[in-house]
Formats: structure tokens, sequence, C-alpha cells
């Protein structure tokens, strides 16, 4: 199950309910909470809510002008009595010119484009983290069980020694030795308790909560599968959204040069009203515009910075490229390495601690062996099951990593507090 292709999680994840409090918790109920209740998911959302309103806000016109101007108020000598007073009211409105208008509404839907990519990549992360994670809670829930089993071989060992010790057969130190072996095995099983608890609330925050409100989560850290060739995956790492991005970012890079370019050309404003003369016998009419002369000022500073955005492009996702590559490369590695690690250990390692641990076991019931031959066999067992199980552990560890770096973009799907 968790070593499914990471694409088949997210459509999975994107359609799944999220599972009740309480329970026990699949990979798939966990990534559909994290998709659902992930706080920093939500602001993304609203993110691409904001760009929707600058695309909205990018295509209105300018709110036309009343301007109101009056002359020859009344004073002193011909001007005392008002008689030569002008009352002017003119209705003004900006012509835009250009194409500045559109060139806004292109720019801001770029925008958008580049947020619902900035969407993708954290949801993606999301997701890893989820699965990593789960590992996580899975693994501490089998280390738990491993340092319970320690605990339950540690405390037969005491009343045998005791027997041995009544029968002259050992001496009263190994009771000693064996009773401390017991409290080491029960403080690795208080920390493996303590481990369990702190994975399980890591868990938990993926999807905003506080506590831990499910009792176990379900999986199979067993599964393991052949490992693809390096340069297949290569090949994916084109697809992953963290790349993808730029394209969308290029255009709308281009947008803003649009923009700037158009901002280079005047705009016009034109008006037109009534002039009202003397004491308002008499009524004229007035019209007028106003352009800016661009001699100086062409917007070239603005110009040649959206320019160098354009020309920069190319490095910076070449740069995202080389850190992908470089994140999948060493996956693949600790991916090759835990694959081996776990096969040897299955193969050799594990069978023959557990069989040499059972060989003196027996042996110290009937005295071939001494007490001191059963801690360190069982010494060498408990250090090839923690082994194994950290090798499976790294294994879907970078497995969730592999699958993250080489996921394809999703159709969005908005969380319910966005609607």
């Amino acid at each position: 199950m968790l070593t499914r292709v990471f694409s088949l999680l997210l459509l999975l994840a994107s359609h799944a309910h999220a599972a009740s409090p309480g329970g026990s918790l699949s990979l798939s109920d966990a990534l559909a909470l994290s998709l659902r209740q992930n706080p920093e998911l939500k602001s993304y959302d609203w993110d691409i809510r904001a760009a929707e309103a600058r695309t909205l806000q990018a295509g209105l016109k300018p709110n036309p002008v009343i301007n109101y101007s009056a002359q020859n108020l009344p004073g002193s000598g011909p001007y005392r009595g008002g008689d030569i007073m002008e009352n002017t009211l003119e209705l003004g409105q900006l012509v835009e010119l250009g194409g500045k208008r559109q060139a806004r509404v292109n720019e801001a839907a770029a925008g958008r484009s580049v947020a619902e990519w900035a969407y993708q990549v954290r949801r993606v992360e999301v997701l890893k983290n989820t699965t990593q994670a789960f590992v996580a809670v899975l693994a501490a829930q089998r280390q738990v069980q491993l340092a319970e089993e320690t605990a339950t071989l540690a405390e037969k060992v005491t009343p045998m020694t005791q027997k041995r010790v009544e029968a002259g057969k050992a001496n009263a130190v190994e009771v000693m030795r064996s009773k401390v072996a017991v409290a080491s095995a029960k403080i690795e099983l208080e920390q493996a308790k303590r481990t369990l608890a702190t994975a399980r609330i890591n868990l938990a925050v993926q999807w905003g909560a506080q506590t831990a409100d499910f009792d176990s989560v379900k999986g199979d850290l067993e599964g393991i599968k052949a490992v693809p060739k390096f340069s297949a995956l290569v090949q994916r790492i084109q697809s992953n959204p963290e790349i993808a991005r730029w394209s969308a970012e290029r255009d709308r890079r281009y947008a803003a040069l649009a923009k700037q370019r158009s901002l280079a050309k005047p705009d016009i404003t034109v008006s037109a009203g009534p002039r009202v003369l003397g004491k308002g016998d008499d009524i004229s009419f007035v019209v007028g515009f106003s352009i800016p002369l661009p001699f100086k000022n062409k917007n070239q500073g603005g110009i040649a910075e959206a320019e160098a955005e354009i020309a920069k492009t190319d490095s910076e996702r070449k740069t995202s490229e080389m850190n992908v590559y470089a994140q999948l490369s060493a996956a693949y590695q600790v991916l090759l390495r835990a694959t081996t690690e776990v096969e040897l250990l299955n193969k050799d390692v594990l069978p023959g601690a557990k069989e040499a641990e059972e060989a003196v076991m027996q042996g110290y019931e009937a005295g071939r062996f001494t007490q001191l031959e059963i801690l360190d066999a069982r010494r060498t067992l408990i250090q090839a099951r923690n082994q194994h199980l950290r090798a499976l552990t790294d294994y879907h560890q970078a497995q969730a990593e592999i699958a993250a770096l080489t996921a394809a973009p999703i159709s969005l799907q908005r969380s319910d507090a966005a609607k």
C-alpha cells in the first residue's frame, strides 16, 4: 500500500472522505484529512481567490471625474456685482491608450495561473509530509511491539535464573543482572511509547489537529517492490509542479513586460461641460483634453526591469531542476540501500539471530550456556529487529520522497472553508 504510485494517492485522497475520529486510520484517510483541513493549503486556496479578484479589478475602466471651477468671483471694481463671474462644470474621462487595460488583465490572469501552481507545489509537499508522518507512526507502533516482546523475553529469564541460583548452578549476581536487563527493557518500552505519542501528534498536525483523535494507523511496512530504473524517474521530474510551474511564471513575466510597454504610451483625458456666465443669464459649453508629453519618462526603467525578470527565468528553472534532481538522487540512494538491507536481513540476519537466541535459551535451561551468552544472543536479535525496522522505514520514507518528486499535477479541489 505504501509503495503505490504517488499520483494514485493524490487521486484517491482527492475523492476520499475524511475518517471519523477514533478507530484505525488508513493512509488514504490521512491524506484526505490533510487535503481538506491543512491550514496552509487553505491559505493557498484564498491566494487563488485573491488572484481572481485582481483579474476582475484589472479589467475595470477608470472612473469619470467631475471638475468644478469658478472664476471672476465678486470682489471690487468691475467684479463687484458678479456680472462677469464664470462657473464651469466639466465631466472628464481618462481614455487609456496602448492596450493598457488588456495588458493588466493578461498579467492578472497569468498571476492567477502562477498562484494555482504554487498551490500545486504545496499540495504535493503536504501529501508527502503526511505520508512520511504516517510511515513514522506505523514504524513507531511496530517499535512498541518489538519493545514489548523484548520486555517479555527479559522477564522470562529471571525465574529461570532464580531456579539455577537456588540449585547452586548459578551465582546470585546473575539474578541481579537479569533484573537489570528487565529494567532496561522497560525503559526501552517507555521510550518507544513516547516516540509513538510524538509521531501521532506529528501526523495529526498535518491536518491542523492538536491531538491525535485516532487509536492507531493501519498499513503494511513489509511491502517491498523492485526498485525502478533511475533514468525512468529522471524523465518524470519534468512533470513535478516545482519545475512545471516555471512555464506559467514565464507567461506572467511576459505579460508584465507587455504591461510595462503599454505604460510607455501616454493616455488622454477628455472633458466637456457647461459654463455659466454672470448671474446665470448666459450659458456656453467648453470642451478640452490633456495628454502628457513623454519627453523624458518613457517608462524605460519599468521595461528594463521586466526584461531582466524574463532573462533570468531559464536560470531559475534550471536551478529548480537541479535541486529536484539532487533530491531525487539522494532519495534513490536511500531506496537502494534500504531495499538491499531489508533483503539481507530477511534472508540471513533475522532468521539466524532468532535461531541463535532460541538455541541459547534452550541451552541455558539445560545448563550449557551462561547468562551472558543469553544476553549477548538477545542483544544481537534486538539489534537485527531494530535494523530491519529502520530499513523498512527508510524504504517507505524514500518512496514517499521519490513519489512526490515525480508527481504530476492534478486538478485542483478547493477546501470547504474557501467555498
